[in-house]
């Protein structure tokens, strides 16, 4: 990535988009609203401007009608999902060495801004400064980015037993919702981010697998769909993979399959639902924004045959593929 431009990678943008389309808001014009797609998004080193990148999560709150939404998706996602995240947690035995690592692999998905963890005393603090003075007040990247700092440390630590010493630093604390009031929010300046706590948390033995059993947090909504939308990030960056299947899925999430249909039970799902419903995720996107037949996608996909893409599409969205290309040229 080149370090000229203040870019960030759009496959970043992922769990937003399936953010809007869990609360049942389409995400193909809020793409458009900043000139981007669908297609862009899921190539792996596509980058964006961080401007447009701001402007797109400012519409993203505003098609949710919900001014906390950016906050919300950032706070509920497994964090290794993200790659920096999952080498730090592979390699790290106490938290400082987990945010050194995650800092020094952050660089590779944005060069708009320098991670960093800094010990002052008494207080350690791990946020993001802005290279570049932001054109317009990024309030909503900065809720995303609070929540997934904090996912980090909970991912971390397992829990956060004194959060009266926790202090969130943002440009708008306005964008944080009700699950952060534990905490005490700070307005800051436009330049990026931060969580403040104890430097002595850092000598903390992180985790060895915080995903065995309940997370032991106070606020449910924070951590309630984490798991499930970061797992589901991960089969939709990975579901056009040749030979993907349950064993592989589970793989990515750092488990063996029976203890992943163990931890994807409290949502009524299984790994096999998961798996059907990113293919007709991925169908649908094609369907609506690519030229490619339905044959090329159904072999994209892994299925032998085209009907068995038919089938399974019909089963999902109660129509063929056929008719679902139909009716979303009508639309647009």
């Amino acid at each position: 990535m080149t370090k000229s431009l203040p870019l960030v990678r759009l496959q970043l943008l992922a769990p937003l988009l399936s953010g809007l389309r869990d609360i049942g808001v389409d995400p193909n014009p809020v793409l458009e609203s900043v000139g981007l797609t669908a297609s862009a998004v899921e190539q792996d080193d596509a980058a964006v401007h961080v401007m447009v990148m701001h402007h797109f999560l400012e519409n993203c709150a505003k098609a949710a009608g919900d001014p906390t939404f950016c906050a919300k998706i950032g706070a509920r996602l497994d964090p290794t999902g993200w790659p920096m995240v999952r080498q730090a947690f592979e390699q790290a035995t106490t938290l400082g060495d987990f945010l050194n690592i995650y800092v020094s692999n952050a660089a590779k998905y944005a060069s708009s801004a320098t991670a960093f963890v800094e010990v002052r005393g008494e207080t350690a603090s791990f946020g993001e400064e802005r290279k570049f003075k932001p054109l317009i007040t990024p309030a909503q990247n900065d809720g995303f980015m609070i929540g997934l700092q904090m996912a980090v440390l909970l991912r971390a630590l397992g829990h956060i037993a004194q959060p009266e010493r926790v202090l969130l630093v943002l440009c708008d604390p306005t964008v944080l919702h009700a699950d952060f009031n534990r905490f005490q929010a700070l307005r800051g300046n436009t330049m990026g981010p931060r969580v403040q706590f104890p430097s002595e948390w850092l000598l903390h033995t992180i985790e060895s697998d915080p995903d065995d059993g309940k997370p032991e947090v106070g606020d449910q909504g924070m951590q309630q769909d984490r798991f499930l939308s970061g797992f589901r990030q991960l089969l939709r960056q990975n579901i056009c993979n040749e030979g993907f299947d349950a064993a592989k899925a589970a793989a990515l999430v750092h488990m063996g399959p029976r203890s992943l249909t163990r931890r994807l039970s409290p949502w009524n799902t299984n790994t096999a639902k998961e798996l059907t419903r990113a293919r007709i995720e991925y169908a649908k996107s094609a369907l609506g924004k690519s030229d490619m037949s339905i044959g090329e996608i159904a072999l994209r996909l892994g299925y032998t045959n085209p009907s068995n893409l038919a089938r399974a599409f019909a089963k999902e969205e109660g129509m063929s593929p056929k008719d679902f290309r139909a009716s979303n040229a009508k639309q647009r």
